[in-house]
């Protein structure tokens, strides 16, 4: 005959259910995520190339931050300055003096690593963000929303952004007192660049939009906000890495013109830094090509403008290679 067994009891407090997903289970779960991770860096070199960069300039940031405690103003040595030749690169100075200004180049560009990152951060990540979220809004709902962001992205995009934010900028510099004139800068460059991210990620949305696994999740019963955040604006922001590294090298192109144009005229209390000495790589660029280019070899001091010139590709390379990357994921789960 056979014999009776009895179901198995439920576990109590005390006894873990084996069923139920435990450390164990999350640790695995976690090293297939990392694993994931690695494969998509093997086939993506420039994400970590892209990575790796600027991971460098953030671990710069910290260690400038942590030794100089986010220092504002140069030291200057005025011996350096009235220098009429400046030493170049040696092993007391790395990358040479700057006359002039009367800095170590080296540690200019040291000092300036964490001003620099956040006042990128700052503009491009209030434009990308502002940008994306406008345009994928307006490419999904469609409606009056979308007719209000077309006509002011039609409207900014009419003028050169770095001309649209000179003039913008000077047209309020003069009432706002001189240690906000950086944080104004950043808002307005901001506002000026969002439409450069809008436009694309709309006409992405309109297209993701029209997908059969949208049309299934709306069929399903899932709110739009749930469509818009699931699935249409993750798939949208393949235009916006394109548009990164193109507003890196116009950020620093106006950061260049303010410094560059106080060398020949009284014209440095309209820069949007708070100083001729705040430590910021556009400004070290514009002073280095001032006080060191010239057509004559003999007073032609290379140094002084090459390396925050180095400096500022570097730091456009290291954003190219992420968003290269990025897109690349991006494009190749779309195409699962």
């Amino acid at each position: 005959m056979p014999t009776w067994v009895p179901p198995p009891s439920e576990p109590t407090d005390e006894e873990e259910d084996p069923w139920e997903p435990g450390v164990f289970a999350l640790l695995a779960r976690g090293h297939g995520r990392l694993r994931r991770l690695g494969r998509a860096l093997a086939r993506t070199p420039a994400l970590l190339g892209g990575i790796l960069l600027l991971l460098g300039f953030g671990a710069l940031a910290i260690a400038s931050v942590a030794l100089d405690g986010g220092r504002s103003t140069l030291v200057v040595h005025f011996a350096w300055a009235a220098n009429p030749y400046p030493p170049g690169p040696s092993r007391a100075h790395p990358f040479g003096v700057m006359t002039g200004v009367g800095v170590d180049v080296a540690q200019a560009l040291f000092l300036a690593v964490p001003w620099d990152l956040a006042i990128l951060g700052s503009i491009l990540g209030l434009a990308a963000v502002g940008g994306v979220l406008a345009g994928a809004c307006a490419g999904y709902f469609r409606g009056p929303f979308d007719w209000v962001v077309t006509s002011l992205v039609d409207l900014l995009l009419a003028v050169p952004p770095f001309f649209l934010v000179v003039v913008l900028y000077l047209g309020v510099v003069l009432y706002v007192p001189l240690d906000e004139h950086l944080p104004v800068f950043v808002v307005l460059f901001a506002f000026v660049l969002w439409p450069y991210y809008a436009r694309p990620v709309r006409a992405r949305a309109q297209s993701v939009a029209a997908e059969p696994y949208v049309e299934a999740a709306r069929a399903s019963g899932s709110t739009p906000g749930r469509i818009l955040l699931r699935h249409v604006l993750p798939n949208s922001l393949g235009p916006a890495f394109a548009q990164l590294p193109i507003d890196v090298y116009q950020v620093f192109f106006v950061l260049t013109v303010f410094p560059f144009l106080a060398c020949y005229n009284a014209t440095s209390l309209l820069s949007p830094l708070p100083s001729s000495r705040f430590p910021e790589w556009g400004s070290l660029l514009a002073q280095g090509v001032c006080f060191g280019w010239s057509p004559l070899a003999a007073v032609n001091f290379w140094w002084m403008y090459a390396f925050p010139a180095l400096t500022v590709i570097a730091f456009g390379i290291g954003v190219a290679l992420l968003s290269d990357g990025a897109s690349s994921i991006l494009e190749a789960k779309l195409r699962v």
